[in-house]
């Protein structure tokens, strides 16, 4: 299926939030916070390529990012979201000073790590409904 024939997931509510976070127990409690704030998910993707098969398949309304998947930057993803026009949030451990330096992910705002979950489901929400 190719970009322009896919699935628009803004088109259908809940909203649909890719997640890209290779800690399982983490992945899991955000996919927890999200269903529960009435989203659907799409994911965790735990690599850049399993996130990029899945934006190949599906245009999800927002997604939630770690930076450092096992040693893998997800500055490809980041770069194929704002290719798309897919807002995004971090929740990463990475500091200011280095995700400032890279410009996929500037300027993008970082929930840390561990984020509150309530946190991380509204600032979701302010993106995926914008």
């Amino acid at each position: 299926m190719s970009f322009m024939n896919q699935p628009d997931a803004s088109s259908v509510y809940p909203r649909t939030i890719l997640v890209v976070e290779d800690e399982f127990f983490i992945a899991l409690e955000i996919k927890t916070a999200l269903t529960s704030a009435g989203f659907n998910v799409l994911g965790p993707a735990a690599s850049v390529d399993h996130a990029l098969e899945l934006l190949h398949d599906t245009k999800p309304n927002a997604a939630v990012l770690d930076v450092d998947l096992g040693g893998e930057r997800v500055t490809p993803v980041a770069l194929q979201l704002k290719a798309l026009g897919i807002p995004f949030v971090l929740a990463s451990a990475a500091d200011a000073a280095a995700l400032a330096q890279n410009a996929a992910l500037a300027g993008v705002r970082n929930l840390g790590k561990p984020a509150d979950m309530r946190q991380l489901a509204a600032a979701v929400a302010d993106i995926a409904m914008a």
